[in-house]
């Protein structure tokens, strides 16, 4: 586009100068003229950038003339006119917001061409050889008068239509309120899953999202991914197909420009058709082509994956999705996420919840932010809401963000899917969070949730949450509950809680969102909740403290903040004050036991206008960890996770231990567009003999 542009605007220059009148005083009234129709070609075009510069050039080209030709009022109507309709332009436009204003300044530029034919240009103010003999006088003001014909034209049209897919409140009445459906399921047979995940458009004529036609970056086509259904001990070998268009060089630069423009980066990221594969929370290796992020799969390529499941890998709810450095936000906020089950052996569980597994729901909890054209193709749409974007979404243009885009949290793909039970029944539901920045606060009317699993852990126990005590999740978390449904038939509402400016990952408040409905009909059962003691067994790492083992202590400091300069509108990305850099690790030793020191700031006091600090949602690879939550009775509980918010302006001390894979993977704000913006870091963990030093940039040792 930005090389379109410079093309289009150097032809114009030329024909400009060919058929420029030669004397100084005609010439400034020449440029007057042409700058206001320059202006006014670009007031609904896509050329917006040269509004400000046209502008200026138009403004002072005719001023300049009002002076140089004062004393022949023939010869001042012209540039007068032109000032006076640059002026009506503009305030139509920005100001008023008035078409009639800017086809009152086109009308006014015609007046001024017809005025420049009948005047004497250059009766009495050019030398004899600068006269313009009456053909060429003609040939430049008919040049004009076309000119301005073809900028009245341009400018009497409609603004670009906004697409088939508005800004607007969804009917959920029309587009919702269909039977829930779980995601496809892809299951390991004999040790082995084999599976083809294309990375492809959805084809809009046969899929959409309120009744738009989307063409959006998914998983063979699907608005989910499917669901890989695993047992320890076996192998994912999925060949991960990028059948997504080359980019053009322009589609390229514009795409890296979106990113630089907006941040301080410190590496080039990838374009948004490159991508790759992550398993979001499992312990297997980071290297090769196993769960390997720093890998890019460029359009039109494809690479076989092969990931081994440890034979005592813990079972639970993990996901998988699109991890490539730049492209993230754009691929997961289009849907490119589904979940990946590491099953659990039914002879090993209770029968309550054997039997509740049978009823159980998968639930992928998506924000699919696509524009007027049903596309995601500007990662300023994942930044977060405030007034100016909330014109832009009104106006149905490009960086309309997430909450005054009035698009709806989808659960694999569907608008408030409904759940039939019957009364007694108990259900299991996987919840993941697979949004690029959402908080979600969980409740379901009349009905307790029974939490049994964090980030895909048993917790080892029950924590059950009243109708007053919703379950948080943000991006990457995972919640697995039992639901007994109520012996009351009749519908019940799965709610996303209203949530306060300073819960909101947003930071601004947020209304209550309907997720879902749960119909209560049928015959009634007598499904029973397993027991605490039931649950204690199935522990993944029953007595380990690692509190109590760590020996060493890793610093991450999350920092978003704004450039020195009022005049630079880019934000910093950081961890421990500097953008990623693939060259920059941090270097962990096989076997050792960390405390991980987080925090996150602002800008320095001394910024005028600076940034506080803000919530970031740390997320590491490879190795979960160890935190302390407060449990329904409000008394502390420590319990495995791999992601976690960090609360603005606050220190977290969370631990972890490095086992059985040594290599590169990553770290990082598990909002979206944090991480591609440059909020992420590489950790090594190398072995005993390698001779590598274990200290890195941001680590230290006790």
């Amino acid at each position: 586009m930005a090389g379109e542009t410079r093309s289009r605007a150097l032809l114009m220059s030329s024909l400009v100068l060919a058929v420029a009148p030669k004397c100084p005083a005609c010439l400034l009234a020449y440029a007057g003229l042409v700058g206001s129709a320059s202006l006014s070609w670009s007031v609904y075009g896509a050329y917006t950038q040269w509004i400000a510069p046209v502008t200026a050039l138009a403004l002072a080209l005719t001023v300049g003339a009002v002076a140089h030709q004062g004393r022949d009022r023939r010869e001042v109507a012209p540039a007068l006119i032109a000032f006076l309709a640059a002026a009506a332009i503009l305030a139509g436009r920005f100001w008023l917001h008035q078409k009639s204003f800017v086809y009152l300044g086109m009308a006014a530029l015609l007046g001024a061409a017809v005025r420049a034919a009948r005047s004497a240009a250059c009766r009495e103010t050019c030398s004899g050889e600068d006269h313009m003999n009456r053909s060429n006088r003609w040939r430049s003001t008919a040049f004009l008068a076309a000119l301005m014909i073809a900028a009245g034209a341009r400018a009497q049209q409609p603004p670009p239509p906004k697409g088939p897919c508005p800004f607007a409140t969804i009917d959920i009445d029309k587009y919702g309120r269909q039977p829930f459906q779980n995601p496809p399921d892809e299951r390991s047979r004999e040790g082995l899953l084999e599976t083809i995940l294309a990375v492809k458009y959805t084809d809009p004529k046969s899929t959409s999202i309120g009744g738009c036609g989307v063409t959006l970056r998914t998983y063979n086509g699907q608005l989910v991914g499917p669901t890989l259904r695993l047992k320890p001990g076996s192998t994912l070998a999925a060949e991960l197909r990028n059948q997504l268009p080359l980019e053009t060089p322009d589609q390229m630069a514009d795409q890296i420009h979106q990113e630089a423009s907006n941040a301080f980066i410190d590496t080039r990221p990838h374009t948004f058709n490159t991508t790759n594969l992550h398993t979001h929370g499992l312990h297997v290796s980071p290297t090769g082509n196993s769960d390997n992020v720093l890998l890019a799969i460029p359009p039109t390529t494809s690479f076989p994956y092969e990931i081994h499941i440890p034979s005592n890998h813990p079972s639970g709810t993990f996901w998988y999705h699109a991890h490539t450095h730049g492209s993230t936000a754009i691929q997961v906020g289009s849907g490119m996420a589904g979940a990946l089950i590491i099953e659990d052996e039914p002879s090993e569980i209770p029968e309550a919840l054997r039997k509740a597994n049978e009823h159980e729901k998968v639930m992928v909890f998506q924000t699919i932010l696509y524009d007027t054209y049903g596309r995601a193709d500007d990662i300023a749409a994942f930044f977060p809401d405030s007034k100016s974007t909330e014109v832009l979404c009104k106006e149905g243009k490009s960086g309309c963000t997430w909450q005054n885009s009035l698009r709806r949290i989808t659960v694999n793909g569907q608008i408030v899917p409904r759940i039939k039970m019957r009364p007694g029944e108990v259900q299991r539901w996987r919840m993941i969070d697979t949004s690029f920045r959402e908080s979600l606060f969980v409740r379901l009317e009349g009905h307790p949730l029974h939490e049994i699993a964090l980030d895909g852990l048993y917790l080892g126990r029950i924590d059950t949450w009243t109708t007053a005590q919703p379950i948080e999740l943000e991006p990457g978390y995972r919640s697995d509950v039992l639901v007994k449904a109520s012996m009351t038939p009749g519908t019940y509402r799965l709610l996303d809680v209203p949530t306060s400016a300073v819960q909101a990952l947003r930071g601004v408040e947020e209304d209550e969102n309907l997720l879902a409905e749960i119909v209560i009909e049928g015959e009634p059962m007598d499904m029973a909740l397993p027991t605490d003691a039931e649950m204690a067994k199935l522990a993944p790492f029953p007595g380990v403290d690692l509190q109590s083992q760590a020996d060493g202590v890793q610093t991450a400091v999350f920092k978003l903040g704004s450039a020195v300069s009022s005049s630079d509108s880019r934000n910093y990305f950081q961890i421990n004050y500097a953008a990623f850099n693939p060259t920059r690790i941090r270097y962990v030793k096989l076997g050792a036991t960390d405390m991980w020191n987080l925090t996150t700031v602002g800008d320095p006091s001394v910024i005028s206008g600076g940034i506080p600090p803000l919530p970031h949602v740390f997320h590491i690879h490879v190795n979960p960890f160890q935190t302390t939550r407060k449990d329904p009775k409000g008394q502390s509980e420590t319990v495995w996770k791999d992601t976690l918010l960090i609360p603005a302006g606050q220190t977290l001390n969370i631990y972890t231990q490095y086992l059985d894979f040594i290599g590169q993977f990553v770290m990082h704000c598990h909002i979206l567009d944090h991480e591609d913006l440059g909020m992420m870091e590489i950790v090594e963990v190398v072995g005993e003999d390698t001779g590598t030093p274990t200290l890195g940039h941001g680590a230290h040792s006790h």
